[in-house]
């Protein structure tokens, strides 16, 4: 039987594990696996929700094991946690027969490292994106720094060391196995390396035409003959929130209904501003929040999605969770290009609209496309069957119980 130990840095009421941890564990319980999830919860988090998703995770037949997450100062308490993780971790495998201890990025692996070369388990190294170059990149590191080079060496022996890697797009998949980036592995091994996008659940995310009206009605006056375009999640450092209120503004010559409608949870501030910058006013963007478990019903009354991302070298491994939310809604997409896999999944199914460039000029070539998309009654279910060849939780789920198989059959490897 596989007994997964799941570590993951972020809290679990967070939207991110929300959508792209505990959907996976429920699916690989209801297979048989045997599962422990152990996350890092910050002193603010929500008392209410966490006792809610522990009664979840119990009747999914789900473990959880919280410890506290500390902030600063911020190396100190870094290492602070990763040791506590690695103590817990090993009293966790001990106990419950783990057999796979399974990290949710670089951090949780360095933990994982340790707790499976101690106690003899395999390691599965979930690489969510290369944490050294996602620093510099964000311009939080120097390149060619300490740390981004102690860091980076770090990640690079973490994916040698791993019994099996997973990544996020074919993007990085390739960049990592063609022997530019690591070191040639020992004994002529190859990388066991598996790529799961960002899945979705497709029955909570579907489309829901007949209640657009009705779902504008409850999300503010004055939206029912709009055009909404939407954006979801934060717009800090990777997202092009100047970039995106432009193209909307170039959009409205075009399309004269346009509405821009920004849903976040820590950044409405910034989005107001920026858009009071522009002129645009409350008449023309919608700033909110919503709960994870209404997001569905915000996607169900817009019109397409977008996003635009800083394209830089560690967006290789992105696959933003909100573009398969879009997909699976059947909502159009405009994205720009260099991130993951995004762009080629876009152009191979007529799904949306691929911006070159942040110009006015380009901006307005894509909101004419997205004009005419629009009017394309076969859009919506073009959309929805890529989300549904690409991003469905229930092949994801499959694939994990691949990566743990192929796990289970690799050598082992001396630390």
């Amino acid at each position: 039987m596989t007994k997964v130990l799941f570590i993951s840095y972020n809290g679990a009421t967070e939207p991110l594990i929300k959508s792209q941890g505990i959907p996976y564990l429920k699916g690989l319980a209801r297979k048989g696996a045997k599962c422990v999830l152990m996350s890092f919860e910050k002193p603010s988090a929500d008392a209410a929700a966490q006792a809610g998703l522990e009664k979840e995770l119990q009747a999914g037949m789900i473990e959880w094991r919280r410890l506290r997450y500390h902030k600063s100062p911020s190396l100190p308490a870094t290492i602070f946690d990763i040791l506590t993780g690695i103590v817990e971790g090993i009293k966790i495998v001990l106990s419950r027969d783990i057999n796979i201890v399974h990290a949710r990025a670089t951090v949780p692996a360095v933990m994982a490292y340790v707790i499976s070369r101690l106690t003899c388990k395999k390691f599965v190294y979930d690489e969510r994106g290369l944490m050294a170059e996602e620093y510099a990149d964000g311009g939080i590191w120097k390149r060619g720094g300490l740390l981004y080079r102690l860091v980076g060496s770090i990640e690079k022996k973490l994916l040698m060391k791993a019994d099996a890697v997973v990544v996020l797009t074919d993007n990085i998949k390739g960049f990592l196995s063609r022997g530019g980036y690591l070191p040639e592995l020992p004994d002529g091994r190859e990388l066991n390396i598996h790529v799961i996008p960002c899945c979705v659940d497709l029955a909570r995310f579907a489309p829901s035409p007949g209640d657009k009206k009705r779902l504008r009605g409850k999300i503010g006056p004055g939206l029912a003959d709009k055009f909404i375009i939407i954006y979801t999640g934060s717009v800090g450092t990777w997202y092009m929130l100047d970039e995106m209120i432009d193209f909307y503004t170039v959009a409205r010559s075009v399309i004269p209904q346009a509405h821009l409608m920004v849903v976040t949870h820590i950044d409405r501030d910034a989005v107001k501003a920026a858009l009071d910058k522009r002129g645009i006013g409350p008449e023309d963007a919608t700033v909110t929040g919503a709960r994870f478990e209404d997001m569905p019903d915000y996607l169900n009354a817009a019109d397409a999605g977008i996003f635009f991302i800083r394209p830089v070298l560690s967006k290789r491994s992105s696959c933003p969770i909100k573009f398969s939310e879009y997909l699976a809604c059947g909502l159009p997409v405009v994205i720009n290009g260099g991130i993951g896999d995004t762009a080629a999944t876009v152009e191979d199914n007529s799904a949306g609209i691929v911006v070159r460039d942040f110009s006015s000029r380009e901006y307005g070539r894509a909101a004419k496309e997205l004009a005419e998309l629009a009017k394309d009654g076969g859009a919506a279910r073009r959309c929805r069957e890529a989300a549904e060849k690409f991003y469905s939780l229930d092949s994801g789920i499959a694939k994990y119980e691949d990566v743990y198989k192929s796990a289970s059959i690799t050598k082992g490897i001396d630390p």
